[in-house]
């Protein structure tokens, strides 16, 4: 047994005849450019809806500086995306990170950090899911501000959970047909959900500077009364410093999800760069786009119109959604269906890069008999993973039909602020301990640089994930809407511990040997 050997030119053309078309197989070797590794990564940070989130959050921390939240948010994380750049660069597997843990601190740790990173990230993609549906609503409500007749009929159709279900099942659905049947071009399309989704993230910012107090009073608001609500907020935290990391920890649900690019990382061409493009470009890209964004957005309505948003609650939800504040202040209908639809696909680029992680992470685990074998089949016609997307194709469906049609909704999105904790946890802070652990051994796994230098860059990120950790856990009910109490932490914990605990027995006589990851 061993952990995904490169493939040879020889086995890259011809692939492994009566065998499982798995790593060794010219459909998942190397087929990725440093582009589309950006465009994945970008994708699985999430960044799209990032600034609805963190506009939420400010009633929370309404004495936060709000730009150099949004700022800072992505810089102190620089030191996290660097780490993860060399993993890459080190072990060029499918699941970089998770094969790092294996080798590192024991197979069966890793085993726990791989399914909780797939696990936590099937029930997000779920979410993702449900709430694109929901951001089509948004912007079907403004166009009916603007328009009335039909856009008001079909924003109350989109509200219907059951139409919520099917469109999300049927968008979904899609997508994991497209990764299954058409890999080859899944690329291509991939790239362009990702070209409109960026065109339509950037126009919005840009228009949001031109969102006038006037135009938000003409769509049906009183923007005044709005502001003046603001007084009413009760800071979580009285000093500003602290209040400002409080905002930023509203960006820990999606940012440090550098590992979108690390999870192909086998099947990426172009050495270094491509991995520094790849996960560490991606990383400050998305974080300048959301800076701008932030700073736009505040420009001319004012952080306490968001904060008096936020305090009056539901009915003024809306008005927390850039698409909706634009859509009613701009009343050009081609331009307000562009910027609908196009934001849409803020979801459906979230979506294909989760696609492919889950997928990954599934079959590397597998490789390892963690899994059933039949996990990381790789159809010899297709190219693809097919087992592992169609677990993730009924995961994700089943999930979305708790959340939309069955009285379990408010559990599941516990659950899905639970599966954000597992992957901080017992996900990224495993993988930065092991960067530890490497450096200080020695023992030839440790990742390629200076030695001080990443161990620096590890405890630095360590620190981080750990404050990260500290608001989180902290302020529970505020951040992950659920009570810290030996039940909840028992939840939270018990995936990795059974995942560890199931197969440590199986995996404790593993021995890893040299640097190509053969193993006994």
């Amino acid at each position: 047994m061993n952990f995904e050997p490169m493939a040879s030119g020889k086995e890259d053309q011809k692939g492994i005849k009566g065998s499982l078309f798995a790593r060794e197989s010219s459909g998942l070797v190397r087929e990725i450019n440093w582009l589309t590794a950006m465009f994945i990564s970008m994708g699985f940070i999430a960044f799209y809806v990032l600034p609805i989130s963190y506009l939420s959050g400010l009633s929370i921390s309404p004495n936060g500086l709000v730009v150099i939240g949004a700022l800072l948010s992505w810089i102190v994380l620089l030191p996290h995306g660097y780490l993860w750049t060399k993993i890459s660069e080190k072990f060029q597997r499918t699941a970089a990170d998770y094969v790092f843990a294996s080798r590192v601190l024991h197979p069966a740790i890793g085993v726990g950090t791989g399914l909780v990173f797939g696990i936590s990230q099937m029930i997000f993609d779920a979410a993702i899911v449900y709430d694109g549906v929901g951001q089509l609503q948004t912007g079907f409500s403004a166009l009916g501000t603007d328009f009335g007749g039909s856009y008001t009929s079909l924003a109350t159709t989109l509200g219907n959970p059951f139409t919520i279900l099917a469109i999300g099942a049927i968008t979904f659905t899609g997508v994991i047909a497209i990764n299954i049947f058409l890999p080859k071009y899944t690329n291509q399309i991939m790239g362009g959900i990702t070209i409109v989704a960026l065109v339509t993230f950037v126009l919005t910012g840009i228009l949001m500077h031109y969102v006038t107090p006037a135009s938000i009073t003409a769509s049906g608001y009183d923007y005044s009364s709005i502001v003046k609500a603001s007084s009413s907020a009760t800071p979580l935290f009285s000093n500003p410093i602290l209040a400002t990391i409080g905002l930023m920890v509203f960006t820990a649900s999606f940012l440090p999800f550098v590992n979108g690019a690390t999870s192909v990382a086998g099947e990426v061409r172009g050495g270094s760069k491509a991995f520094r493009i790849g996960v560490l470009a991606a990383l400050v890209v998305a974080g300048l786009l959301i800076t701008f964004f932030i700073s736009s957005s505040v420009s001319t309505l004012t952080s306490e119109f968001f904060i008096g948003a936020g305090v009056l609650g539901p009915n003024y939800s809306n008005l927390l959604n850039p698409i909706f504040d634009v859509v009613v202040s701009f009343r050009n209908l081609p331009l307000d269906l562009f910027l609908v639809i196009g934001s849409y696909f803020w979801y459906l680029a979230i979506m294909f890069a989760v696609a492919l992680f889950v997928s990954r992470y599934f079959m590397a685990v597998a490789f390892d008999k963690a899994l059933p074998t039949i996990v990381s089949y790789v159809s010899e016609r297709y190219h693809s993973p097919v087992v592992a997307h169609l677990i993730d194709e009924a995961i994700t469906i089943g999930s979305l039909t708790v959340i939309t049609v069955t009285p379990l909704s408010s559990a599941f999105f516990y659950g899905m602020d639970t599966a954000d904790a597992m992957a901080l946890l017992f996900g990224f802070i495993v993988v930065i301990l092991a960067s530890i652990v490497a450096s200080i051994r020695r023992n030839g796994l440790e990742l390629k640089g200076n030695r001080a230098v990443i161990l620096g860059i590890s405890i630095a990120d360590l620190i981080v994930m750990s404050v990260y950790g500290f608001y989180w856990f902290g302020n529970s009910t505020i951040y992950l809407g659920i009570n810290m109490n030996p039940v909840t932490w028992l939840i939270v914990s018990s995936p990795f511990i059974a995942c560890v605990s199931n197969n440590i027995a199986k995996l404790d006589k593993i021995i890893f040997k040299g640097q190509d990851g053969s193993i006994t």
